[in-house]
């Protein structure tokens, strides 16, 4: 496990960045006080992933969102993207301060949005495409079908009941307001050309 607040951060970053299938990092804020990104440490980290030109992947909650948008201005060069949606409270309806901090987040040209782990932030038991929709338009509202990318979220899916196939069949209605060359990218280019994968 890499930790992005050592002081052998880069060390190891270099190390690591030998293998080829090393594209990006990824750090779930949970686990860390709400603020944590902000820190001079973590943010030498973040240096030193920029500098292998590696990606980072932003794991967050709404309550980290303000944290975020003034991470992302300090890297304009750091290509970043925010996992599941930024985890909004699909069970209760809620878009308040999530749509608005969204729509922030993404006049940031280097920052995207992975359209997934949303059926785990629904009712588990009884969600529906209907609760889903009105995030994912928001999502691709702001982002643009260029700057989204599916992500299964599997196995954590099936918490929700889900399986593969099912998240894919639900995000394909969420989009059903797309073109098929619009929709198409989300699904592969545009997570490939994010992570550098040929």
């Amino acid at each position: 496990m890499l930790s992005l607040s050592i002081k052998q951060v880069e060390q190891n970053l270099s190390i690591l960045a030998k293998d080829s299938r090393l594209v990006g990092v990824r750090d779930i804020l949970d686990f860390h006080e709400t603020n944590w990104i902000l820190r001079e440490d973590v943010q030498h980290g973040l240096h030193a992933v920029q500098g292998q030109n590696l990606t980072f992947d932003l794991l967050l909650r709404p309550q980290h969102c303000k944290y975020a948008i003034q991470l992302v201005k300090k890297f304009p060069g750091l290509k970043m993207v925010i996992d599941h949606i930024g985890k909004p409270h699909i069970k209760n309806q809620e878009m308040i301060g999530w749509r608005d901090e969204i729509e922030e987040l993404s006049q940031y040209s280097n920052i995207y949005c992975k359209l997934s782990g949303m059926v785990t932030e629904a009712d588990l038991d009884a969600w529906t495409v209907a609760d889903l929709q009105p995030y994912v338009t928001h999502v691709v509202e702001c982002f643009g079908p260029d700057r989204c990318m599916f992500g299964s979220d599997w196995p954590v899916c099936t918490l929700a009941g889900a399986t593969y196939s099912t998240v894919i069949d639900a995000l394909n209605s969420c989009l059903q307001h797309l073109s098929v060359d619009q929709k198409l990218p989300i699904f592969g280019k545009n997570a490939a050309q994010f992570y550098g994968i040929r």
